[in-house]
């Protein structure tokens, strides 16, 4: 194993420790699925008056959610539109110095060579950390975030298309998760980029150096897991020529092995690094969005 797969390992068990009490799904597995929960999802829509943040309460069939997004810019519609979305456990929309934001690093510290439209997406529990903590708990609540998330990114879409913008949906491991779906349930933008995801999750949870993380009922029942959180059927019916993914050789959470084969017919983009490498690689996950933003 070189360094990159070191300091993935080294990094999650560090984790492990952090989160000694708060493993992820350790009070349940039972969810429903991600068609009942998109058929759900119902949101108050704000008016939209220009940049600027926007809170989305979202209502679902286990309850209220607290999404948002963020127009950081907005050139017209004649530019194309970048939605993107963040990883696991960010504050995206932070402007603290140390604050965990990997829109600000990969997108608006360079936004001048970026010629689109901007929007960030916050996932639900993404306020703070002890929110996440506490819903993680469940794995009803996780499938319920990606779910909100991903139809956000629909109902974004649906605005900046109707502007005339074209549409790039963008995200990093949880945000890759979330572009992913979108594409295997809606499919309506116009290319999608996910970053160090692809369309089975559970081998996050069961297999990688992440599962360490996972709460004892995953351990017990990795079938049910897995069939409640892979799309990957879903994903392989769409047949457009519109997904430009990028994964991390080394990477130790999202492996690349299993993810690549969901990519089998599409030109994969492949950095040298590991995952926690991977998503600080700024310059590189930004060329990879500049190369496919038309």
């Amino acid at each position: 194993m070189n360094e990159h797969g070191l300091i993935d390992n080294l990094s999650v068990r560090f984790g492990a420790v952090a989160f000694k009490n708060s493993k992820l799904f350790r009070e349940s597995i039972d969810s429903p699925a991600y068609e009942e929960l998109l058929d759900s999802v119902s949101f108050d829509w704000p008016i939209i008056t220009g940049e600027g943040y926007y809170e989305v309460p979202a209502q679902t069939m286990i309850g209220k959610l607290d999404p948002a997004f963020h127009i950081a810019r907005w050139m017209g519609g004649e530019y194309p539109t970048l939605i993107y979305h963040h990883s696991n456990n960010e504050r995206p929309f932070s402007k603290k110095l140390f604050g965990k934001s990997s829109f600000r690093d990969i997108v608006l510290t360079k936004k001048n060579e970026i010629l689109a439209n901007l929007i960030a997406i916050r996932a639900p529990y993404h306020r703070s950390y002890k929110l996440y903590i506490a819903k993680i708990a469940h794995l009803a609540n996780f499938m319920a975030l990606l779910s909100v998330s991903v139809k956000l990114v629909e109902k974004i879409n649906e605005y900046a298309s109707s502007k005339g913008s074209k549409v790039v949906v963008s995200g990093i491991s949880l945000g890759g998760w979330v572009t992913n779906l979108h594409r295997a349930y809606y499919n309506s933008a116009d290319k999608y980029l996910p970053l160090l995801a692809g369309t089975a999750p559970d081998d996050v949870f069961i297999h990688s150096a992440y599962r360490i993380l996972a709460g004892k009922p995953v351990h017990d029942n990795p079938a049910k897991v897995k069939k409640t959180l892979n799309f990957d059927q879903k994903f392989s019916r769409v047949k457009e020529q519109n997904l430009f993914p990028l994964l991390a050789r080394h990477d130790q959470v999202i492996r690349f092995e299993r993810q690549m084969e969901a990519y089998n017919s599409y030109p994969v983009s492949v950095i040298n690094r590991g995952h926690i490498t991977g998503i600080v690689a700024a310059k590189e996950l930004r060329n990879h969005i500049l190369t496919h933003l038309f």
